[in-house]
């Protein structure tokens, strides 16, 4: 069987298209592998963010407790610090009336 000239162009065009369509499915393979990388990538990424957050919640959580901590403590030194002026005063009341009794 002899084919003609058309024939064999129609094949050759058909034997390029194939090329072009197995070009096309190595590109689309070689895009669909660097994106199931990247998106492990970005997995492991996120997993790695989640783990900071948690750590940093966890930090934000125990200095929320330690200025909990100081403020009660701010507190009681108010109150000593005013139970002292408050023990000063009657102190100094009583040494100026003993002074007023030696007179």
């Amino acid at each position: 069987m002899v084919m003609s000239s058309q024939q064999l162009q129609s094949l050759a065009l058909l034997e390029e298209r194939i090329e072009r369509a197995v070009e096309l499915i190595a590109r689309l393979k070689g895009q669909r592998q660097r994106s199931e990388e990247e998106a492990a990538r970005l997995l492991e990424s996120e997993k790695v963010l989640e783990r900071r957050l948690e750590a940093l919640a966890d930090e934000n959580r125990e200095l929320l407790e330690e200025g909990r901590r100081l403020r009660a403590r701010n507190e009681e030194w108010v109150r000593f610090e005013h139970d002292r002026d408050e023990i000063r005063t009657r102190i100094d009341g009583m040494l100026a009336k003993f002074e007023e009794l030696e007179i």
